[in-house]
């Protein structure tokens, strides 16, 4: 009896140890990932590529999915409005370390991504109650949102030959039909000056807007603002009616790849669609099954499986037609080098044959 006793004792402690170790293993918040960019400098590309009658919904683009996700780590908190439930609560910390590395998108902050080539911005935003302040967020608080707009500001005062866009993709837990819920968001943009580069949607439907009219032939920087906000202001234009962006919502590869390809057979025999903005939504999505955990397993953090899907991504054999009817390629992990220096020269050469 007692060898019976001392057995059960030894499997309980081994299982415990076990389990430590295992949420240990989950819990290690490491990424495998670069944050060193590449030696070429973006952030005057425009002016050597771009011709002045050439229209935005045709102009190759490089975008960042969950543009402002580069600040996550171990330490930042879960914000309630826009995350999973399993990340949070108890269950939540327990898998924290995991839920950071399926949550952080890209490795650099606004600076270096504009430095990059990325000139769309996926943007998403929530209020975080105990600092009284609006942060840019994916699953976990990232950056405040008005160093944010302050460092897109900067960029555009020093590149006049430059042009960005802003989709704020998500305002979580506001009201989008509230003009209340606008005017707080609206203020973060105004106190930061980014509104004197912002192009206005009262001056030309977008589908007629060129390269020359947003950066005034090169001697002004441009910007365009999208939202889901019914009550706006001039500067903030409508995501329905202006904006294509189909998720393929899937975690295989080859699957998402086929997806992109039916979505630029739609718009190909949809004109409907050519007015507007066409956004590559090149990107894979954890699955929650066991063997949509399993992979992310396997590629630790979405950062790894971000660097395999981009270069699978440019090295299929018809990528480049894809641009045609899907010009805005945004991905996460834009600034791994050899992706980076790849599809940036796709996009340039794009844009001038």
């Amino acid at each position: 009896m007692k060898r019976s006793i001392n057995l059960i004792k030894k499997i309980l402690i081994f299982t415990f140890l076990t389990l430590i170790f295992i949420l240990s293993i989950i819990n290690a918040p490491i990424f495998f990932a670069s944050d060193k960019l590449s030696e070429i400098d973006y952030s005057d590309y425009m002016k050597e590529s771009l011709e002045f009658d050439q229209k935005l919904v045709e102009i190759a683009l490089l975008g960042a999915h969950d543009a402002f996700s580069y600040d996550i780590d171990i330490n930042s908190k879960v914000d309630i409005k826009s995350s999973e439930s399993l990340m949070q609560g108890f269950v939540g910390k327990l898998i924290k370390g995991f839920s950071v590395c399926q949550s952080k998108t890209q490795m650099v902050g606004v600076q270096e991504l504009l430095k990059s080539g990325v000139r769309y911005f996926d943007m998403r935003v929530s209020y975080n109650e105990e600092e009284e302040t609006y942060y840019t967020v994916h699953n976990y608080f990232s950056t405040h949102l008005d160093l944010v707009l302050s460092q897109i500001k900067q960029f555009l005062e020093e590149h006049s030959t430059e042009f960005i866009i802003i989709d704020l993709q998500h305002a979580y837990g506001v009201d989008y039909q509230s003009e209340s819920s606008f005017l707080t968001i609206d203020s973060y943009f105004d106190e930061s000056g980014v509104y004197e580069y912002a192009y206005p949607k009262t001056e030309k439907a977008l589908d007629l807007i060129t390269y020359g009219d947003l950066t005034k032939e090169s001697t002004k920087a441009g910007l365009i603002i999208f939202s889901k906000f019914k009550n706006s202001n001039d500067y903030f234009w409508d995501y329905e009616t202006n904006i294509r962006s189909s998720w393929a919502n899937e975690d295989s590869f080859t699957e998402v790849y086929d997806y992109l390809q039916s979505e630029s057979d739609y718009i190909k025999n949809n004109p409907e669609s050519h007015s507007q903005l066409k956004i590559m939504q090149a990107v894979t999505t954890m699955e929650l099954s066991l063997e949509g955990i399993f992979n992310s397993f396997k590629s630790w953090s979405l950062l790894n499986r971000a660097e395999s899907f981009n270069n699978f991504l440019i090295q299929e054999e018809n990528f480049q037609d894809l641009l045609d009817y899907l010009p805005i390629v945004m991905v996460d992990y834009t600034s791994e080098i050899k992706f980076n220096e790849r599809i940036m020269e796709i996009i340039i050469d794009h844009n001038q044959n």
